[in-house]
C-alpha cells in the first residue's frame, strides 16, 4: 500500500518526520510499530466494507472496498494510540472509521441518499469547494481558531449515525457532519471529513498538522 506523498510533505513541513505504518498480509500485531510513532494521521482510503458497519449493498462503480486486513490494523493502530493519549487526526475516511469504531453508521452514497445542495464530490474524483461551520466550543475550533471556513471536499460517503461518546464540531450546509472529536478530553483526536493535506497553501488548514506534531512532542496524561 503506498502513502500519498501529500500527507508526508504536510509533516515534514510542519516540523515532524513521517513514519509510514502499512498494513500486514495477516492479523500481526501493531503494538511494536505503534509503540515507535508519537502522533498518527488516520489517512483517507477506499469504501469501509458494508458489513463491518451493518450498512447496505450499493454500487460501487467499479472500485474495491478496504482491504479487511487494513480494516482491522487502521481499527488496532487507532485504538492504540487513542488508549495511550497520543495525538491522531483522522482524514476523510480515517474521520468515517472513526465513527464506526465508536458504533456509528455511515451514508453508503451521498448523492443517492442526502438531499443536498452540497457537492461533495467523488472518491478519487475532481476536488470541489464548499463552506463548513464549525463549533465554538470544540477542539477544532481552538486549533483552526474559526468558525466558518472553506474546504475541498473529493468523497461520496460520511457520517450517518454518531458513534458513542463522539461529539459533531462541524457540518457542510446541508448537515452533513465534517469533523468530530471524542467527549472524553483524554482521548486527543480530531477528525475532518476533509482533505487539508491538499490545501498546502493554506494557513488555516496548515494548523491541523501543526497542532498534530506540537501535541507528539507532549507526553501522553502531560
Amino acid at each position: 500500500m503506498g502513502i500519498k506523498e501529500d500527507y508526508v510533505y504536510r509533516i515534514w513541513d510542519n516540523g515532524g518526520v513521517p513514519f509510514m505504518l502499512t498494513h500486514p498480509n495477516s492479523n500481526a500485531s501493531v503494538s511494536e510499530a505503534g509503540n515507535l510513532i508519537h502522533g498518527l494521521i488516520l489517512i483517507g482510503g477506499p469504501d469501509l466494507p458494508v458489513e463491518y458497519y451493518g450498512g447496505s449493498s450499493y454500487e460501487l462503480n467499479g472500485e474495491e472496498p478496504m482491504h479487511p486486513n487494513r480494516v482491522t490494523f487502521d481499527r488496532e493502530v487507532f485504538e492504540l494510540c487513542r488508549d495511550q493519549q497520543k495525538p491522531v487526526l483522522g482524514i476523510c475516511a480515517g474521520l468515517q472509521h472513526i465513527n464506526v469504531i465508536y458504533g456509528g453508521t455511515l451514508y453508503e452514497d451521498l448523492h443517492s441518499q442526502l438531499s443536498s445542495s452540497v457537492n461533495h464530490g467523488n472518491y478519487k474524483g475532481p476536488i470541489t469547494q464548499h463552506s463548513v461551520t464549525i463549533d465554538r466550543n470544540s477542539l477544532l475550533f481552538d486549533i483552526l481558531g474559526k468558525d466558518a471556513i472553506v474546504v475541498n471536499s473529493t468523497h461520496h460517503q460520511g457520517k450517518r449515525t454518531k458513534g458513542r461518546d463522539l461529539k459533531a464540531t462541524a457540518w457542510s450546509e446541508d448537515g452533513l457532519v465534517e469533523a468530530v472529536e471524542s467527549r472524553d478530553s483524554s482521548a486527543r483526536f480530531v477528525a475532518v471529513q476533509w482533505h487539508p493535506e491538499k490545501m498546502e497553501n493554506d494557513p488555516v488548514q496548515r494548523k491541523l498538522f501543526q497542532w498534530l506534531i506540537d501535541e507528539a512532542r507532549v507526553p501522553a496524561g502531560g
